[in-house]
């Protein structure tokens, strides 16, 4: 998708305005990341895809792995080697 927007003057700066369309299809909400090349400006939503330990336990919990064989890791003497 291409568009032409107008520079909005904000103080001593100018901005740009996002419509709620785009705001709501890429759900940006009250920041974005902004990476620059010789020739673009990209905007992109801020992620927050740092790992927390409920979800990670909530994905690990999902998958329904075996983790049986590892009991034998700690039987051994694995433990043993502080």
């Amino acid at each position: 998708m291409k568009a032409t927007v107008k520079l909005a003057q904000i103080g001593n700066s100018k901005g740009i305005r996002l419509s709620k369309g785009l705001l709501q299809r890429y759900q940006i909400h009250d920041s974005v990341e902004i990476e620059t090349t010789p020739d673009s400006i990209i905007l992109r939503p801020l992620r927050n895809d740092k790992l927390d330990w409920a979800s990670t336990y909530k994905e690990m919990a999902g998958a329904g792995e075996d983790w049986s064989e590892w009991d034998h890791v700690v039987s051994e003497g694995c433990n043993d080697l502080d």
